[in-house]
């Protein structure tokens, strides 16, 4: 059995409300956000703890080790008193190797030089081949079985592959460790990607590598079955086959120590819980790539490495090597050549230097999103802002907050906890994102309302005096006639009260009223309901960059929207829109455009498209401010946006049009000078006065003071699109 290898890697306000120029969340979402981290954290929740099942496992592989090693030893030692043999391979394998996998000649250890050490990531592209004719041509092969081995997985859509190691010298006693100096065992995990559909297979390595000729030997399987690695020294050139086996026996030994470590622990997890995509048991022969550098520069390379102390050394040479995965009981093999591979230090640096960069990107985003809200705190402001901006916004960030804390977890050492300043910078650029969007929500909500509503139907305007009351056709609603009970009817009602309704169904169907009628919970719902997809979404590579590529590229999408329709150019900050466009772009281009960023992701060429895209939306925003909103659309399509609040009135008498209900002045019609000529034509003389949906009339600046405190009529107080 392989060792454990660490992983690596609104309300309307009321009528007589004070006017309040700040709009707070309700209390009620206080509760919903415990309710959801509630729910999310029970999400999450592995459920792990003490598994029967899984000890009594635990306990059979021990037993099965423990009388592996004392059957090898007994092997080892010469004596016929044991069952084990080792395996032969199969006919023409060793040919298909040489091809793939040549054995390099002796080096001048004043030239060239092997990397010594090899821990760390390897990644290359892979090409599959079928060698079921090659490898036993005169044996009938059993298809049925063949079949049930390869299984669910697809091995000709087979395009890149990927290599965890983890390399420790053997161990063996004092008297040994010159003789065995030369050798290290290898534990990790081999990963192999569809082309297709980004699947991967994830497969355990258990191998020895040789330090003088930079060779690589193991096995590949499953992680539910056990590597039987006393099988290895059947892989190495016969002049090393008795130094292998000699040094397989401390292998054994730690891995049973590290069995009954584990067994004595309460951490008890579920080995392989999933049928596995496929069976095949696979042997690894790899080789290093020899370095331009002298062994000695190599070795002060290596010192630098694993303990810094600033010294200056010779540039560090590329890590690479060719690696052939071959499966004889199924007839696959698995060619790399020149994978790239990376120390793990040196991955951990890096990854630290990327969560550094990506904490500066968040904390700017967070920074420009307070000021932002700061400044768009009356609901005049937050009227020409699209919640549904924000709502994009946040669901980015809620996957990059997920994406960045299972990376953390990952992750070991430092560059875990380099990478939690990013995932908790998201997760508050999160929650500001929603608490905008509750603000939003709030003053919105009675904007909506007033479009739903019908209009009254009133011949002429007439501006009310202040002191006049309103009448009872604009404030109060008048019922139908059949709405009115009559005496007999009230009289039945009282001998005889309704019956009502218990069932199952009328009880569903009031909490659900309760629950989603509150414009605060159901945003919350719906964010926790697209979070959890999110969170699904994740572990699918492919849904994940095509997800984020259509939120990033339809942030201020909404935003264009709503002031094209509104007529009413956006409310946002140019700083605000340039920083986060530039700050979310910077991001997607290194995940999409850098082919060595950290999570090894295939660099496409449609992120620039990308970038493109979302800063021509964000100098689009511009030009609706300096412009107009609506400059990009035909005039039949703009003209129509909105609600006019300065259409022509009709001239039936001289004099003022009547008093503002504001300030108490009359409001003045256009009239003409001394000279004959108007003082002002056509759209700008009907700006001086606003003419709400209930009638009302006021001065146009009036009526913008009064709605950037409250968004309702002054007089009515029914509510009012934005002006």
């Amino acid at each position: 059995m392989s060792t454990p290898q660490p992983n690596t890697l609104g309300r309307g306000e009321e009528a007589g409300s004070p006017p309040t120029n700040n709009v707070r969340p309700q209390r009620g979402s206080i509760t919903s956000l415990l309710i959801i981290s509630l729910v999310f954290l029970m999400m999450t929740n592995n459920g792990g703890g003490d598994d029967l099942a899984t000890r009594n496992q635990y306990k059979d592989s021990l037993s099965s080790l423990e009388w592996q090693l004392g059957n090898y030893s007994v092997w080892l030692n010469g004596s016929d008193a044991t069952d084990f043999t080792l395996p032969s391979r199969p006919l023409g394998e060793s040919d298909i190797i040489s091809m793939v996998v040549p054995r390099p000649g002796a080096l001048d250890p004043l030239v060239q030089s092997y990397y010594p050490n090899v821990t760390g990531f390897i990644r290359g592209d892979a090409s599959f081949r079928n060698v079921s004719s090659e490898l036993v041509p005169a044996i009938e092969w059993n298809e049925t079985e063949v079949a049930l081995k390869i299984g669910r997985w697809n091995w000709s859509a087979t395009s890149r592959m990927t290599m965890s190691l983890l390399s420790k010298p053997a161990q063996v006693d004092e008297k040994e460790k010159e003789e065995f100096q030369g050798i290290a065992i290898l534990h990790g995990h081999l990963e192999v990607i569809d082309g297709n559909n980004a699947r991967e297979l994830q497969l355990d390595f258990a191998g020895i590598q040789f330090l003088e000729t930079g060779s690589v030997y193991g096995f590949a399987q499953d992680p539910g079955v056990s590597i039987d690695i006393r099988a290895l020294p059947s892989l190495v050139p016969p002049d090393l086959l008795n130094i292998t086996a000699r040094a397989i026996v401390p292998a054994l030994e730690d891995n049973i120590a590290k069995l009954k470590v584990l067994l004595t622990s309460n951490d008890m997890s579920e080995n392989n819980p999933t049928p596995p995509d496929s069976t095949c048991h696979f042997a690894v022969y790899a080789q290093v790539h020899p370095s331009n550098i002298s062994a000695i520069d190599m070795r002060e390379l290596e010192d630098e490495l694993m303990d810094p102390t600033g010294v200056s050394t010779v540039k560090r040479p590329p890590f690479q090597l060719d690696m052939a995965v071959i499966s004889p009981d199924c007839g696959v093999l698995v060619e790399v050549k020149s994978a790239d591979g990376i120390r793990s230090r040196l991955f951990f640096r890096k990854v630290t230097t990327y969560g550094g960069f990506a904490g500066l990107v968040y904390l700017g985003m967070l920074l420009l999103l307070s000021h932002q809200m700061s400044e768009s705190r009356t609901p005049a402001s937050l009227s020409r802002i699209s919640r549904w901006s924000f709502i994009v916004q946040a669901l980015a960030d809620s996957m990059a907050f997920a994406g960045h804390m299972t990376f953390a977890i990952l992750a070991d050492g430092r560059p875990s906890m380099a990478l939690v300043a990013p995932a908790f910078l998201a997760c508050a650029l999160f929650a500001y994102e929603v608490q905008f969007v509750l603000l939003i929500q709030q003053v919105q909500a009675p904007e909506d309302l007033a479009a739903a509503l019908p209009l009254p139907t009133i011949p002429s305007p007439q501006a009310a005096s202040p002191a006049q009351p309103p009448s009872p056709s604009e404030n109060t609603p008048i019922a139908p006639s059949s709405a009115v009970p009559t005496a007999g009817a009230q009289n039945a009602n009282a001998t005889a009260p309704p019956q009502q309704d218990v069932s199952f169904l009328s009880i569903v169907r009031i909490i659900f009223q309760l629950v989603w009628q509150d414009d605060h919970n159901r945003i919350w719902y719906l964010i926790l309901i697209v979070l959890a997809l999110g969170l699904r979404i994740i572990v699918a590579p492919g849904l994940t960059v095509f997800l984020l590529a259509v939120l990033y590229s339809s942030i201020w999408v909404p935003q264009i929207v709503r002031g094209a329709r509104r007529g009413r150019p956006s409310a946002l900050g140019r700083k605000y829109v340039i920083g986060t466009t530039v700050g979310r772009m910077l991001l997607a281009t290194y995940f999409l455009g850098c082919p060595k960023n950290v999570l090894d992701a295939k660099p496409r060429a449609w992120v620039y498209a990308l970038s493109l895209y979302a800063c021509a939306q964000a100098a689009l925003l511009g030009l609706q401010s300096s412009v107009g909103p609506a400059f990009f659309l035909p005039q039949r399509l703009a003209d129509s946006q909105g609600y006019d609040y300065h259409p022509p009135l009709p001239d039936t008498e001289a004099g003022p049009l009547g008093d503002c209900a504001i300030c108490m002045d009359a409001i003045e019609r256009p009239t003409e000078d001394t000279s004959g000529k108007p003082r002002r034509r056509g759209a700008q003389a009907r700006a001086s006065y606003s003419l709400a949906p209930c009638a009302h009339l006021f001065h146009t600046e009036c009526l913008e003071r009064w709605l950037a405190i409250k968004n309702i009529c002054p007089q009515c107080r029914r509510p009012l699109p934005p002006l």
